[in-house]
């Protein structure tokens, strides 16, 4: 299989695509700065912006060989992380511009057979869209109240907009990840969006490892089309 992943030098997304490249993987990676990524034989690196369709474009043929999925791990910059009152910088809609430049890319190549048709992994978050119903009490008032309200209007405009962007030819999954914590590997569960019962987090990697898995083919066809809530 060969993976596009956006965001592959944020905290997700160097896990996503260390995990697989052990998996046996060819993956792309579009980055604006590639200086800290390691060369490997089936790693492409590409200089640019998720934002740019030429970029996008760039990426896609990069390798010479057809994108069988794209999985998205990008995050709107805060001044700190950690603070949900920092100042937002944005983009306002790097997330949502960014997933549909990619649905977009992944339309354009030549169309696959209906069995190989290509995969789009959004990663977002809980509370977004729909999933807000059943987000902790906590998740909505910061969501309510602090600027990572910012973040989720970019949130909330990947899971608005998915299916129109994906139309018939592209499986979609939107990622609804509980808060994202450092601990190591956990077994993952998985909640329909508006299903109660999660937990409140998921450690970086066991949501990268899972979402590497879905836009690898591992899991077939089970979350194709559908938001999932992924916890630990």
């Amino acid at each position: 299989m060969h993976l596009l992943i956006l965001g592959a030098t944020g905290k997700t997304g160097v896990i996503s695509y260390k995990y697989a490249l052990e998996q046996g993987h060819h993956v792309t990676i579009l980055a604006r700065n590639t200086s800290n990524i390691s060369l490997h034989e089936k790693l492409t690196v590409v200089k640019g912006s998720a934002l740019s369709k030429d970029d996008m474009h760039r990426a896609f043929s990069a390798s010479g060989k057809p994108v069988n999925s794209v999985l998205q791990c990008l995050n709107p910059v805060r001044a700190n992380d950690w603070n949900p009152w920092a100042k937002f910088h944005g983009p306002a809609r790097l997330l949502a511009d960014a997933t549909a430049i990619a649905a977009h890319a992944l339309l354009e190549q030549q169309p696959q057979p209906e069995e190989h048709k290509p995969r789009l992994i959004a990663m977002n978050a809980l509370g977004a869209g729909e999933s807000r119903k059943v987000s902790p009490l906590i998740t909505k008032f910061i969501i309510d109240y602090s600027n990572i309200g910012k973040t989720y209007e970019d949130h909330n405009a990947v899971d608005a907009e998915i299916e129109g962007n994906c139309g018939d030819d592209v499986l979609w999954t939107v990622v609804l990840a509980a808060a994202l914590s450092q601990e190591g590997r956990k077994s993952v569960r998985t909640f329909a969006h508006t299903q109660t019962g999660t937990s409140f987090s998921i450690t970086r990697e066991s949501c990268a490892r899972w979402m590497v898995g879905v836009a690898g083919g591992k899991m077939g066809d089970e979350f194709s089309n559908k938001r999932i809530i992924v916890s630990n």
